[in-house]
């Protein structure tokens, strides 16, 4: 635990994030490592009712000094100006947990969360990318977290600043749906999906569903595996976020994933005991036609399937 490590967990169920936040905590504290929390009331109780389930003592640790708890609404207030969060106030806090100079510590935080939430999207973003400059010069251990349903109804090129901004993303519990499929059109859109395997399966049933609602199953099993290398294409070699759309028009569905990567699929020729390199060239036997295109933030790959 003695490098500087940015990550974001994304959860829907708070008790679930409670959990995975007490066992930072409490692994932290079993190495002697001090931690610093920035936390909403709302889940304080969870994190420390977790945290005695594990074996450890919240209430001796923030005596001895070796746990500080702080509010996260209140702590925001302490670096933010006009808006945004100042550079300066903020390197003053995070030297007043974190000292130069000193030993590793680890760091949980709602800032950022907080923020996002109040539709302070800019100035979420500006914390994470000073949080990201803070962890160059100290070895601190960071973890944000993120509710399922605000990254997943958020913008696509939004997420995908996020997600850059950190080493690793991982989620808590199971994938969000991916959105409401509209009855009576010929268009349907998924929410953002995150750059996780369980994004592939959620939008598996948004195709799914959406064609079962146009009267045709005869094109689930192929367009759900199109469908599938297009999504497994953005989170292996895109490592980003992506969103999903269906178009039926003029004799073809059109399947569109869109993500904030310049990292273009290739068809590649895969041997017969390769594990992978067969996506493109599956998206291409399917499909009546296939492409990517460049957008403003990344890219969009589609395939188009007759009817």
């Amino acid at each position: 635990m003695g490098t500087s490590e940015h990550q974001v967990v994304a959860y829907d169920d708070p008790a679930a994030l409670a959990r995975r936040v007490a066992a930072f905590v409490a692994a932290s504290l079993a190495q002697g490592l001090p931690v610093v929390m920035a936390i909403r009331p709302s889940n304080r109780r969870a994190i420390e009712a977790s945290l005695k389930e594990l074996g450890a003592d919240p209430a001796a640790a923030s005596q001895d000094g070796s746990l500080v708890l702080l509010d996260a609404d209140e702590t925001i207030s302490r670096f933010m100006v006009d808006g945004r969060p100042d550079p300066h106030r903020f390197a003053d806090l995070v030297t007043s947990v974190v000292p130069a100079g000193g030993g590793p510590i680890s760091v949980f935080g709602e800032m950022v969360a907080v923020l996002w939430e109040r539709g302070q999207v800019v100035a979420a973003l500006e914390l994470e990318s000073l949080w990201s400059t803070a962890l160059e010069a100290r070895p601190i251990r960071l973890m944000c977290a993120y509710p399922g349903d605000l990254l997943a109804g958020a913008c696509l090129d939004e997420v995908a600043r996020m997600c850059g901004l950190h080493d690793h993303v991982s989620l808590v519990g199971a994938h969000p749906d991916a959105g409401e499929i509209p009855t009576g059109v010929d268009a349907a859109l998924s929410s953002v999906h995150l750059p996780v395997p369980a994004a592939v399966a959620s939008v598996r049933h948004f195709v799914s569903d959406a064609l079962i609602s146009w009267d045709l199953p005869e094109l689930v099993e192929d367009l759900t595996l199109v469908t599938s290398e297009l999504a497994t294409n953005a989170i292996v070699h895109g490592s980003s976020p992506f969103t999903t759309s269906l178009v039926r028009a003029d004799g073809v569905v059109k399947v569109s994933v869109e993500d904030g990567s310049l990292a273009w699929p290739e068809r590649h020729d895969a041997l017969p005991g390769d594990q992978d390199g067969r996506g493109m060239a599956i998206v291409a036997s399917l499909s009546h036609r296939s492409g990517c295109e460049p957008t403003p933030h990344g890219k969009v790959a589609w395939a188009e399937i007759s009817l």
